[in-house]
């Protein structure tokens, strides 16, 4: 699961903090940081659901469960807390070969790329009907992959999130090869 936390600090929602609770690492580039450190609860209202899309990156031999995998956003505020789960749809599924490194052999690679539910649009409306109407002390955005399935013998998988706010910026790396032990992957949909 990758959390995204801000918090808000003198009108403007400021990035504390992005990291994976389920492997207590951080690969997240500091390119993000920087991206999302000017990122606020206007921005967020001013979203494009259509155009949200999450990348899920795997290493061959791994199968994403795009129907369990989500998007979750939660939001405090003086007006009440809100908490929501975005189903996502597989939208494309590509190989590709991929370099981890100047001194790592190339890797083979399955690119997942999902869009909200329809009925997961209507929802992230709904949530930004919420921020245009409260003030956000603190924004946490999680994406959970889930498998479908892996190789027997595997006990953790190295895996990359994006996450695309707009069309016209591209993908922000929010993990980059972070690696997961694949029983938090094998939890509920809940966690």
């Amino acid at each position: 699961m990758l959390v995204y936390l801000v918090r808000r600090n003198m009108n403007r929602i400021i990035p504390l903090l992005l990291f994976f609770i389920i492997s207590s690492c951080s690969s997240v580039p500091l390119s993000t940081i920087v991206r999302m450190s000017t990122f606020d609860a206007q921005d967020f209202a001013a979203l494009n659901p259509d155009e949200l899309r999450v990348k899920v990156t795997l290493p061959m031999g791994f199968e994403l469960d795009a129907e369990l995998s989500w998007l979750g956003i939660d939001i405090n505020s003086p007006a009440g807390q809100h908490h929501g789960v975005f189903t996502l749809n597989q939208e494309s599924v590509q190989s590709e070969t991929t370099s981890a490194g100047f001194f790592s052999e190339p890797e083979q690679v399955v690119i997942y790329r999902l869009s909200l539910s329809s009925s997961s649009r209507v929802k992230f409306s709904d949530l930004q009907q919420f921020i245009s109407k409260a003030t956000a002390e603190d924004i946490a955005i999680r994406v959970v992959p889930k498998l479908a399935s892996y190789p027997p013998d595997a006990t953790s998988v190295k895996v990359s999130v994006d996450l695309l706010l707009y069309q016209s910026q591209g993908f922000l790396t929010l993990v980059d090869a972070a690696r997961l032990p694949l029983g938090k992957l094998a939890q509920s949909e809940e966690n």
